[in-house]
């Protein structure tokens, strides 16, 4: 068959199922954010879960504030930090168990706390 009427008997077929895909995407109502993106500053992931372990130093995680905890754990550079945190390990599930956050902003937490521990200290 010559090319151009292959391409004309496909122009209605192509027509009709984007025109019917985009009225079926019309009709679905747009899903909503996990959560408002304001929200997800990095203080705010602390607050949400970190601070449960963090804040105490529940199994043996790194209590925000304690510099020397936070230096040692990141020794190997704020990455090899991020990834450890990002698999888990020990007490620690996966993400902080918050499978919710961007990369972006777990790794923005991890920083946060990281900065809050080696910038102001919390007397032991």
């Amino acid at each position: 068959m010559n090319r151009k009427i292959i391409m004309l008997l496909a122009l209605p077929m192509a027509i009709g199922f984007s025109s019917s895909h985009a009225a079926e995407n019309a009709a679905k109502p747009a899903a909503k954010p996990a959560a408002n993106v304001a929200d997800r500053s990095p203080e705010a992931v602390v607050n949400s879960k970190c601070i449960e372990c963090h804040g105490s130093g529940k199994a043996h995680s790194p209590r925000i504030g304690d510099r020397e905890e936070w230096t040692k754990r990141a020794s190997k550079g704020l990455d090899g930090l991020v990834l450890g945190a990002t698999r888990g390990h020990h007490g620690m599930p996966a993400r902080g168990g918050r499978p919710d956050l961007t990369d972006a902003e777990f790794k923005a937490a991890i920083f946060y706390m990281f900065a809050k521990s080696v910038s102001e200290p919390v007397k032991k």
